[in-house]
Formats: C-alpha cells, sequence, structure tokens
C-alpha cells in the first residue's frame, strides 16, 4: 500500500447539522415532488456533509473502477405486476441500547474489556414494504448489534406470532432481521442476566410493530427509488493473501483505472423511500465494510460507523425518535452487506493494531467519525439521483442442511475454477468447526496465534497454536476438540495430530473429514441453516447468516442475476449476518490459506459451492413462481422482561444527581465542555427510548428545552465505577458511581445559555428510586462556522 499522509482532525458530530446555519430538514415552503428529490435535504446542509474535509483523507488509495460482475442483461418484468412502479411502504425505529456498564463486547472476545461509556445509542430500524398489485409484502430489518443469533431470531418471531395484527402478516419467510456487526454492543451475548435478550428482541419487535403500522396508516401507495455509486479510500482489504489466491482472471474483472485490484467492493446501494406526493420515508443503504474503527481497548458502546452514519442521515431529515404508533418519521439504516474481508481501518498496514491512527485519526472515536462521514457523505450525494424501482415484491425462505450437503447442480459445478490440487471427487459439507488460525484474530484485533496455520506446518506448530489460545483465553483445549469435555476422547492428551488426522476422532464428535486444509479445533454452527431471498421490484436481497468475503459475494451475484435477470431482476445485494450468525463464508481458493476468515469458515471448503447451489434452488423457485419453504412453528415466547440492575452503595460525594464539578462557564463552540455527577448504576434504568444526559438550551422565556440528546456521538457519557472490574461481569456489579458527561461543541453552535441533565434511577435494598441531576449554566459564544 502507498503512504499517506494522516490528517488529524477532531470528530465532528453528525447531528450537529441541526443546528443554526445548517439546519436539517426539507427546505421550507418547497414542493416535496419527486421530480425534485435532490432539494429535499436543505443545501445549508448538505453543503456542510459534501463538502467537509475529512472526506479527503486517505485520499488517493482508491482509483475508480467496475462495481459489478457483469452478467447477460435483464428482461422486463412480466405478469400481473410488469412495469409496477406503486409500492406500500412503513418505517419504524426503536431504541435497543443495554447495560452500558460492567460489560463487554463478545464480537471482541477481549476479557479486559469493560465498557463503561456510552458514545452513540443503538437502534433497531425496520422497513415495511408491499406490492398491490400481487399483494406481497416484506419487512427488512437492520439492527445496531454484532451478531445475529438464532436465539433472538426465534424470540422476535415468537413475538409476531402472538401479535394479533402481525400474526397473519409476517413469518419467517418475509421477515429478514440484518445486523450492523457493531463490535460495540454488550447485547450482542444475549445473556439473559445482561438483559441482552429483552432490549434486542422487545426493541426489534416495537420497531416492527410501528413499521407495519405506519404502513396500514398510509393508505396512498408511494415509490421507491434505487441509487448507486462509488465510495472509494473508505475500505480495504484486509485479508490479501487469501484474496490473491483466488484466480486471476476473476481479479482482472476488477481492475482499477490505474490498472490495480479492487479487492473489496466499492459498490454503495441505497433503496430509497417516498410517499405518494413525494414525502421522504427512509433510505436503506449497503456498503459493505467492517464496524470495527472502535477497537477492542475502547470502553464505549457505540453504533461504530453504521450507526453514526444513520443517525448523521436521520439528523439531516429530522427524524422523530419517539413518533408515535402510525405516524411517519425518516428512518435511515446503513445496513451491511459483503464486509467479510473489508475493513475501515484504511491505515492498518502502515499503523497496525492497537496503534490508533489505523482508521485515520487522532483516536478511534475520531476516526469512527472519519469513516461514518464519508458513508454518509456519499449517502447524501447519492439521494434522490436513482431510478424507479419496477416489479413485485416476493419472498422465498430455504432452510438447508448446511453440515450435509453434496454439490451437485450441473450449474455451480461448471462455475468452479480451482486449481486441481484444491479438488475433490466429492465436494460437500461436513459438521461445522473452527480451525487453529482462529485464534489469531484479523487485523482489526489481532488474537494470539498467527493466521495461515494449515495441517502442513505440522503438530509441533499446531500445539504452540492450542496453548497460546489456551494461556490468553483460558479455555480448557487440552485435547481434541477445545471446550469438549475429556472424557469423550479416551487416550487423547493433548495429541494435535488429531486436529488433522480427524478421521480417528470418535463419531459422536461430529463428522470433520472434510475439512482438507484446516486443522480442527473448536465445534461450532447449526446444522441447519435459513438461507432468505427478497425481490423488491428490480432488486434483489439475498441474506445469509455468514460474514461473506469479496469474491465469495462476486460469485453469488453473478450465478443469481443471471437467474433472476430474466424477470426483470437487474441489482442484488448480498447481506450477510441475516437471521443467525456462523462466522465467515470464503471460496475455496480463499479457504486454502488458511488466513483468519478461511479457519473460520465452519462447514469445509466447499461451503461457497454448498450456498451458491441452495440460494441458486431458491432462486429458481422465485423466477418461477413455485412455492419455497413453509414457514416453521414459531417457538415459545420468552421472558422479555427487563431483569433487576446492580445494587448501588452509598457514594462519598452525595446522593444520586449530586454535581461534583460544573461545566467552564463561557466554552466557545468548537471546544469541550464537561462536568461530573453522582450517578447509579446505569444497569438500574436503560433509559431506552430516552436519554442518560442531555444539553438543555434556555428559551426566550426563560424555559429550558432540550438541545442535544445522547444518541449524539458528540456528546459522551462516561460511568466512572469507584472501584472499577478488572473483566466485565454477568450480571453487572456495582459500588458506586459517578458519570462525566462530555459535549463537544459544534462550531456552528448558537450562542446562549445551556446546562447538563442527567436522568437515572438508584437501586438499594429499598428498592428503585429515580433521580435528576442539573449543572449550574454555561453561556456559549457566537458560532465560529456555518458548518459544525
Amino acid at each position: 500500500m502507498r503512504s499517506f499522509p494522516v490528517v488529524a482532525l477532531p470528530a465532528v458530530a453528525l447531528s450537529g447539522l441541526l443546528l443554526a446555519g445548517c439546519s436539517g430538514g426539507r427546505v421550507a415552503d418547497e414542493p416535496t415532488t419527486t421530480g425534485n428529490l435532490e432539494a429535499l435535504i436543505d443545501p445549508g446542509a448538505k453543503a456542510c456533509v459534501v463538502n467537509d474535509e475529512r472526506r479527503s483523507i486517505g485520499a488517493g488509495l482508491d482509483a475508480s473502477g467496475p462495481l459489478e460482475v457483469q452478467v447477460p442483461g435483464a428482461a422486463s418484468a412480466s405478469g400481473a405486476c410488469a412495469g409496477n412502479t406503486d409500492y406500500l411502504l412503513g418505517t419504524g425505529l426503536h431504541d435497543v441500547t443495554g447495560v452500558i456498564a460492567d460489560t463487554a463486547s463478545p464480537a471482541w472476545v477481549n476479557p479486559q474489556q469493560v465498557f463503561h461509556a456510552l458514545h452513540s445509542r443503538l437502534y433497531a430500524r425496520a422497513f415495511a414494504l408491499e406490492s398491490p398489485c400481487n399483494g406481497r409484502r416484506v419487512m427488512f430489518v437492520s439492527i445496531d448489534t454484532g451478531l445475529m443469533s438464532s436465539t433472538l431470531r426465534e424470540a422476535v418471531l415468537a413475538e409476531i406470532a402472538a401479535d394479533e395484527t402481525l400474526a397473519g402478516r409476517y413469518d419467517a419467510r418475509n421477515v429478514m432481521l440484518s445486523v450492523t456487526h457493531t463490535h460495540s454492543d454488550p447485547n450482542t451475548g444475549l445473556v439473559s442476566s445482561n438483559n441482552g435478550l429483552q432490549v434486542l428482541a422487545g426493541g426489534t419487535f416495537d420497531a416492527i410493530r410501528k413499521a407495519d403500522a405506519n404502513l396500514r396508516a398510509q393508505p396512498e401507495t408511494g415509490q421507491l427509488r434505487l441509487s448507486s455509486g462509488e465510495l472509494l479510500n473508505t475500505n480495504i482489504n484486509r485479508s490479501k493473501p487469501a484474496y490473491a489466491n483466488n484466480p486471476a482472471i476473476e481479479r482482472e474483472e476488477f481492475l482499477n483505472d490505474r490498472g490495480e485490484e479492487t479487492q473489496v467492493n466499492k459498490r454503495m446501494l441505497q433503496l430509497e423511500l417516498y410517499r405518494d406526493n413525494g414525502e421522504p420515508a427512509g433510505l436503506i443503504n449497503w456498503f459493505g465494510v467492517h464496524p470495527t474503527v472502535i477497537g477492542p481497548s475502547q470502553f464505549y458502546v457505540s453504533g461504530d460507523v453504521k450507526g453514526e452514519a444513520a443517525l448523521g442521515f436521520e439528523a439531516l431529515m429530522g427524524t422523530d425518535y419517539r413518533a408515535a404508533e402510525g405516524a411517519s418519521t425518516f428512518v435511515a439504516a446503513f445496513a451491511q452487506a459483503d464486509e467479510g474481508d473489508s475493513s475501515p481501518n484504511i491505515f492498518i498496514e502502515q499503523f497496525p493494531h492497537p496503534d490508533p491512527r489505523r482508521g485515520g485519526g487522532v483516536d478511534d472515536l475520531d476516526a469512527n467519525a472519519i469513516s461514518a462521514h464519508k458513508q454518509l457523505a456519499r449517502a447524501v450525494e447519492l439521494y434522490g439521483t436513482g431510478a424507479p424501482v419496477r416489479g413485485p415484491v416476493d419472498f422465498r425462505l430455504l432452510n438447508i442442511p448446511i453440515a450435509s450437503i453434496t454439490i451437485d447442480d450441473p450449474t455451480v459445478l461448471a462455475s468452479l475454477n480451482h486449481p486441481p490440487e484444491l479438488d475433490a471427487a466429492v465436494k460437500r459439507t461436513c459438521s461445522g468447526v473452527l480451525g487453529a488460525s482462529f485464534g489469531a484474530g484479523a487485523e482489526d484485533g489481532p488474537g494470539p496465534t498467527t493466521e495461515g496455520l494449515t495441517c502442513s506446518d505440522g503438530p509441533d506448530v499446531l500445539a504452540a497454536a492450542v496453548a497460546d489460545i489456551e494461556t490468553i483465553t483460558g479455555l480448557g483445549l487440552e485435547g481434541f476438540p477445545g471446550g469438549w469435555p475429556t472424557n469423550l476422547i479416551p487416550g487423547q492428551t493433548g495429541s494435535t495430530a488429531a486436529m488433522c488426522n480427524v478421521a480417528l476422532l470418535p463419531p459422536v464428535l461430529g463428522d470433520f473429514t472434510c475439512q482438507a486444509e484446516k486443522p480442527v479445533l473448536l465445534p461450532r454452527g447449526a446444522d441447519e441453516l435459513p438461507l432468505q431471498l427478497f425481490r423488491i421490484g428490480n432488486l434483489a436481497i439475498l441474506g445469509a447468516p455468514w460474514e461473506v468475503t469479496t469474491t465469495s459475494a462476486r460469485r453469488l451475484r453473478r450465478l443469481l442475476l443471471t437467474e433472476l435477470g430474466t424477470v426483470g431482476v437487474d441489482t442484488m445485494v448480498v447481506a450477510g449476518l441475516v437471521n443467525d450468525y456462523v462466522h465467515y463464508l470464503t471460496t475455496r481458493e480463499e479457504y486454502a490459506t488458511q488466513q483468519y476468515e478461511g479457519a473460520s469458515t465452519l462447514y469445509g471448503p466447499w461451503t461457497l459451492a454448498a450456498v451458491q447451489q441452495e440460494a441458486l434452488r431458491m432462486a429458481r423457485t422465485l423466477r418461477e413462481g413455485t412455492p419455497g419453504d413453509p414457514a416453521p412453528s414459531p417457538a415459545s415466547r420468552s421472558d422479555l422482561t427487563l431483569a433487576d440492575g446492580p445494587i448501588d452503595l452509598p457514594n462519598l460525594n452525595g446522593p444520586a444527581g449530586t454535581v461534583i464539578s460544573q461545566p467552564a462557564s463561557n466554552p466557545r463552540p468548537g471546544e469541550s465542555v464537561s462536568a461530573q455527577f453522582v450517578a447509579g448504576h446505569p444497569g438500574n434504568d436503560l433509559r431506552l427510548q430516552e436519554s442518560f444526559v442531555t444539553v438543555e438550551r434556555q428559551t426566550a422565556s426563560g424555559e429550558w428545552e432540550v438541545f442535544v440528546e445522547d444518541r449524539d456521538p458528540r456528546l459522551l457519557y462516561i460511568w466512572n465505577a469507584l472501584v472499577p472490574l478488572p473483566v466485565a461481569a454477568e450480571p453487572p456489579l456495582s459500588t458506586s458511581g459517578n458519570a462525566e458527561v462530555r459535549w463537544d461543541i459544534p462550531r456552528n453552535t448558537p450562542a446562549g445559555s445551556y446546562r447538563f441533565r442527567i436522568d437515572g434511577s438508584t437501586r438499594t435494598a429499598a428498592g428503585v428510586a429515580s433521580y435528576q441531576g442539573l449543572s449550574a449554566p454555561f453561556m456559549v459564544a457566537d458560532p465560529v462556522d456555518d458548518c459544525p
């Protein structure tokens, strides 16, 4: 990679665009017709976003190039919905921010990471879409969390099945649950005592319910538009040895204008929703990149780059996060696509983890704002430039026996282009297992072992890798496979030779004989997985429970666009991390290198071919109009009641809400202002749909009104336990704590009198009590810029 200077810029809160001089929302008194879509965002606010100097960070890393695989031209849609551009649509969102203190991110698997601060609130965002021409509807949901799970999906579907309004309208077939993959969310673990399932399932269901109510409350059809474009200097391939092992002829399809390989997907795709009068209703944006800017050494709960970009667009459009059920409010989801080998840390080769400069900023939060703003700005540029979506809404679901698929479809077999040494007479999948290089992690957050460990490395190297993982994680890995009771493995006492001699293992452990180059280590995975396909006019969305690498997604898009192009589908998204989570999906060639992603491809080297075969089978049913799998019976409902928080012991500084240190009296726009309060443990009251801290502004009449809430990444809430925990606890524990609140004042903030307000609850043996704390007012001087 070339060396480019890193420009150090302060993090800028995207929601500051709502302030004076760059007010968000539509232009006042201007008609909102679909003929004037680009004017739906205030021109001043748009200029602030598009011209922000952070977009130049990393300039020159990329050059323009092809964005999509080349397939035969798509035909026009046929049937009752041929040429249809009328859709019913609804949007909804709900807070899913979990316990922000004494918890950790299971996505990073860092025992020393202990959250105790809030960078930005997390949301579930739901979109209900229906084509009246055939009566079909779908619900797409994007959730600010790290990993989807079958537990979460079943809990949400059980709530839908129990709701008398939703039960006849939605089920497993037409509800697609996608996650952004933020690594800064404690809910990922779904541990009951941590309220993870309660918060995620409850909030996701509420977002779905609101989206459907909004659709039903808007009987007039609206329009969908699809825009796309190139986003450069925002993502890089973090698994280059694996990518380079793909066939040269395939890589040469994606050479940029400088003749270099484009190793990650640079396409941003945006589905935009408009009411019948042109009123903007929402958007779903897909761009494949890991939300891993905020690293495993940080302590902030955050939506990372996807969450911050979504909040920024919603700030521009004046989103009401507490809109009444059925009411319309703009919802912007920055959803996940093929991010398996795509990193936002664009300088990670010059500044390896944990160097804070790896993301282009002076620290993780700064780099997060930079990456998020690049995505936001490109989305703003694309907004209103696309063409109307045409055709029907349709859906298919296929439950595939992933651990026992033999690839025999002639179309799929003919598409394989691997060298002979990677071939097998019978191409099949087998039981899921992680390999030795799983312990190495990826470049965004490396682990204790090394990447590229294969069966050719020998027992000494593999034994050392196992020992490293065991030492760092505390997992019991003596003998194969780690975590299994050793009495299931008679005579096995640390023999790593078994990692590549799996035929000798007792069948009760599973069938790992198809794992080829992978030294098997930790069994993981399910025997049956959901594959899902949505058609929204000429757009298809393949929902898969993997993190899909760039070349894997290219192969899937080529295969399915060739099949579905005959009925009018010309655009496709491979949406990973959907409906469940079973790690990575690599090509046969990438798998052979056993980088982190290949070691995390659970079901063996032919997993992608199996997914191609089953996805093609599903696409054929959609093309032919034949039924897919029936919806499975919903599971029993889970108890989504929030568990009690910890006990707060007395604080020597006084009762909760007491001000410990006051803010500076005369901060200027562009500076930071902070204060400290005594505060109860955040687990006592999650403040869902509310805030722990707000900035209030005094009106001309002397009253105080909310100016900024803690969903804004510029307003931080940091809870410091008087006795910090060395590791995360389940359930969260507490002695007593203080809250530091800090506001990075946007440069265009209007002059006036402001103050901090905190809210929360304390829990003692006597019960729960609410509290509020108010700081002294502080005077903000005149704005120093027209932009935040």
